[in-house]
Order: structure tokens, then sequence, then C-alpha cells
């Protein structure tokens, strides 16, 4: 075990930096040996019934949800299989037709499967107020303790508030046994939350933004732990896969400390959503989100060591950035088509005029040197992150996600616009790094 993981669970307690209170409404975990066969134990309720939904995809029905099935009407429970087909994405229209599906009589839920499902399941609970247990069939994404939904909304991708599971369980063996790259990609999708806090910690800094630093504390945890067993990981030793899959839950209890994806979720992830988000419209399947993360995190890492190289004194904003969003309708047009108006919008919130520019950068320039110290107290270097990802067969260059590296050069552009959430990339318009760098980024991470 990488952590006392249950010393969080179904309680409030108090940050003492912060000294806000959070509630972590996730009761318990249980990731053992023949833990399947204890099911109907620990969900056993007195809710006016026993009647059960079992989501899960064509495979992981075969993996865990049959078991989970049997188990449950064994013991009595009533209980209707959804069996989902694939190729399955999160999408509003895939949640919707899943909600559709529900029996009116359901008062449990159970999500078979990693983050798709998952985000599936989620928000079809929060629709239907119907409690949910995440049954966890690889170790591939932080998602699963969270409080959002991540869907993709008429092809924009959207964070939606959704309620955390009563419960995890699943077996070492069942997460272990996941294909290696599902594995790859939740551990890179847990290193991007050095990047991410120091975003966090930035819009603190610029925007007065709240900073908790419990949930960075939550996942800097099991560092050292999994770091001494990378090797573990690139073979899915199932030790070491469940060890990662409870920091990955420990991440997702993190944004439920935050109310929101902020501390788990910076420039890397809006990299990953808008590669997703053209792959799929061009109707490719996209690649996993971790793997497309780890990449977006070696871009971030770079974009900061490329900051940290700049002088206050040096710092001029591009005069395209000082447009007003108006200004700009027919370029967002042209990039982003039936999905322009929304993009915009995310993009206007954090848009900021002459003055409001140099205001921040007077304040980025104040704070310089504790800017310095959070970045290089916090992150990697891009050569470590690199060979981390190396080590965990995780992916390192665009080609491997199925993404050209003109495709990285519009992504490392135009990313921030679909957020409004300020990231390194914001900052790096901000001070003049970008857009006239984007060459040397990729030249640094080795791909020009």
């Amino acid at each position: 075990m990488v952590s006392e993981i249950g010393r969080f669970l179904g309680r409030k307690w108090k940050c003492e930096r912060c000294g806000q209170e959070h509630f972590v409404p996730t009761k318990w975990t249980n990731i053992s040996r023949n833990s399947l066969s204890s099911l109907p134990n620990l969900v056993n309720q007195d809710k006016g019934g026993q009647f059960a939904v079992v989501v899960s995809d064509e495979v992981t029905w075969k993996v865990a949800g049959e078991k989970v099935a049997n188990s449950l009407k064994g013991a009595g429970w009533q209980v209707n299989e959804i069996l989902l087909p694939l190729p399955l994405h999160a999408t509003d229209e895939a949640a919707k037709k899943l909600l559709n599906l529900y029996p009116s009589n359901v008062s449990l839920a159970f999500a078979v499967g990693s983050g798709t499902i998952n985000d599936l399941v989620k928000w079809v609970a929060t629709q239907l107020k119907v409690p949910y247990i995440a049954i966890p069939t690889a170790a591939s994404m932080n998602g699963y303790t969270s409080p959002i939904s991540a869907l993709l909304i008429q092809g924009f991708k959207r964070t939606q508030p959704c309620q955390p599971p009563e419960g995890v369980l699943t077996e070492p063996e069942i997460v272990a046994s996941a294909p290696q790259e599902m594995t790859a990609a939740g551990y890179a999708d847990l290193m991007s939350k050095t990047v991410a806090d120091v975003d966090w910690q930035i819009s603190n800094l610029l925007w007065g933004e709240h900073y908790c630093p419990l949930p960075r504390k939550l996942v800097a945890e099991a560092d050292d732990w999994l770091q001494n067993r990378l090797t573990d990981l690139s073979r899915n030793e199932p030790e070491a896969v469940s060890g990662l899959l409870e920091a990955l839950l420990l991440s997702g209890i993190g944004m439920t400390i935050a109310g929101s994806s902020t501390p788990s979720s910076g420039a890397e992830h809006l990299i990953s959503h808008w590669l997703e988000m053209k792959a799929i419209s061009e109707g490719k399947e996209p690649a996993l989100h971790g793997l497309q993360v780890g990449i977006g995190t070696l871009v971030a890492l770079t974009v900061y060591e490329m900051l940290l190289e700049t002088e206050p004194s040096d710092w001029r904003p591009t005069e395209n950035e000082l447009l007003n969003p108006d200004e700009r309708k027919t370029e967002f047009e042209s990039r982003y088509g039936a999905i322009a108006e929304r993009v915009l919008s995310e993009f206007s919130a954090k848009w900021l005029s002459r003055e409001r520019a140099n205001e921040a950068r007077q304040r980025l320039k104040e704070n310089w040197e504790r800017i310095r110290e959070i970045v290089t107290s916090t992150w990697v270097t891009p050569e470590v992150h690199r060979q981390r990802l190396t080590t965990i067969k995780a992916a390192t260059h665009p080609k491997e996600i199925g993404a050209s590296v003109d495709e990285l050069y519009e992504a490392i552009l135009h990313a921030r616009e679909i957020r409004r959430r300020w990231t390194v990339l914001d900052t790096a318009y901000l001070v003049g790094l970008l857009p006239d760098q984007v060459d040397q980024i990729l030249k640094r991470c080795g791909w020009a």
C-alpha cells in the first residue's frame, strides 16, 4: 500500500494551511485478492430494496462484470445487466442513452470498467440521485473518486460536477490484467499533477484563486513508493499496479477536496483534450487519455523550463493577444467550426485587455522569485519526465499517440482557448514566449 487511504474517506477534516473544511463522500475502498466475493457484504443496504444495475462493456464484462453480477444475484439482489458496445466514448449522447437504459427501481449502480464507463455511470447516477460503486478494471486514470465526469458534449470536452462513488472495489489481479499501455497511461496521468499544481499556485498568485496544498500532498505521498517500482509497473506486476491505482484514487480525492479538477488538470490536460477533440471530429480513435497527458506534461515542463530562463525585463505581450475576443470570431469559427461560440466564451472569460495584461505582468514580476521557487521545488525536469515515461513504456513522441508534430504545434498554440482555467500556456503568452517560441518548444521536446 502506498498510503493509508482510509483516513481520508467518509469524513470531514480541516486543512491546516488553508483552513477550509473538506468532506470526502467516498466511504470505503477495497483493493485485495478475492474482494469481489465479499461485495454483497460491503453494499448490503436497507434502502427499500436491492435492485442493482451493473454497467460494463464487452471486454470488462468478461474481466469483472459477470462476476459482480453473479455475486449480487447469489446474495438475493435483482440485477439488471447493461453491456455497452465498443468502441465507446464518453459523450453526452452515450450518457443519455445509458440514462434511458436504467430501470426505474434501481437502488445501486456498479461501474465496471475504467475511464469511459466511470464517466458515463457517474453522470447517470448523479442525474438519478442513485449511489454507485466503482469497480476499476485498470489503473489508467484518476477519475474514479473525483467529483466530475468528463464528457464530450457535441464535440466540446467539458467537465460536469458529479457525485463520487460510495465505494471502490477491485482486485490486484484484475487491474494487472489490463493492457500494459493502460497502466502506462495511468502513471503518465499521475505524473502530470506536478505541473497542474504549479499552474494552480500561479493562478493563486496572479488572480487570488483559492489554493489548497492537500491535493498535491496526497499524491506526493505515493511518489517515492512508485518511483521504486517503475520496472514492476512496466511488467504489470499486481502489487505495483494496485499501488498505482491507490495513488490515482488519492488524486481523485484531491479533486473532491478542491471541488474541481484544478489540482489534476492544467496545461497538459488541455493539450490532451484538444487532441482528443480533433481526433474524434475527424472520425479517428483518440489515444488513451493518460498517454496524451504524458505528452502534454512534457510540453508543460518544457515551457516552464523556458519560462525560468526569462527575465521580467524581457517580457512583452503579443499584439494579437490584446484583440478583443469579439474581433477574433472569424478566426475561432475557422478553427473550431460548430463549437466556436462555446470555445470563444471560455476564452473570453480569461482574456486580458492591455491594462489587465500589464497588471498581470506586474504581479508576475512582484512574485517572480516565489514562482521560481514553486516551480523548481515541485516539478521534475523534462529529461527526468521523458526517462520515466520511457521506463514505464508510455508514449514520448506524438506519433506514438497517433498525432503529428504539426498537430502538437497547433495544440501548443490553441489548447488554452478551450477552457477558462489559467495555465502555463497562458503565462507563456503573457510574457511573450508564445506564439513565437513554438518551434523551440518542439525542438526541446525532441520532436523537431
